[in-house]
């Protein structure tokens, strides 16, 4: 496959502006690459940032694990090393369950969460954009997900792994 960097950014774009999207959409990655500036990230990082919610279907278990794929398959085609491909793939796997598997992901995960940490508006509203992405879900099976998820993240020593994410901390438990 040939694919310049052109038609990549343009790929990533249509994938983040899918009409089923309200919160894993364009400005959550604009908001992570916004907030990354303070970071100094490595363009893996960024690159991962790009590609973390690529592939975001509400039904499915993989989304995280189809994006790698994505991201491991575009990058191959625009002639990324196998070493950075590596670290990008790794980065994007480590935002399904939001623990760092490699030093790298500390900070995407951390930016991928920082929306727990906001005001309880922002926390609120981000919310009831995730739930419309799930509106083919009953509302018992949202509940019940969505509380899983909520206690798993309120139950973690941490949220955050990393010196920024740690003011963080307070303002996302008091929202969980």
């Amino acid at each position: 496959m040939n694919v310049s960097a052109t038609d990549l950014l343009l790929e990533l774009t249509a994938l983040y502006t899918e009409p089923h999207r309200r919160y894993h959409d364009l400005r959550h990655v604009a908001d992570m690459l916004c907030k990354g500036e303070e970071l100094d990230l490595s363009t893996e990082q960024a690159m991962a940032i790009w590609f973390h919610d690529a592939i975001y279907d509400p039904t499915s278990k993989t989304n995280e694990a189809d994006s790698a794929v994505l991201a491991v398959e575009r990058l191959t085609a625009i002639g990324w090393s196998e070493e950075r491909i590596k670290i990008v793939e790794r980065i994007v796997l480590d935002t399904c369950g939001h623990v760092p598997s490699i030093e790298e992901s500390k900070q995407v995960i951390d930016l991928d969460l920082s929306t727990l940490g906001g005001s309880w508006e922002s926390y609120q509203r981000n919310g009831d954009n995730i739930r419309q992405e799930y509106g083919s879900v009953s509302d018992e099976d949202w509940n019940t997900g969505r509380g899983a998820w909520l206690e798993s993240m309120i139950n973690r020593e941490r949220i955050f792994w990393t010196d920024w994410g740690a003011p963080l901390e307070k303002e996302a438990r008091a929202n969980l």
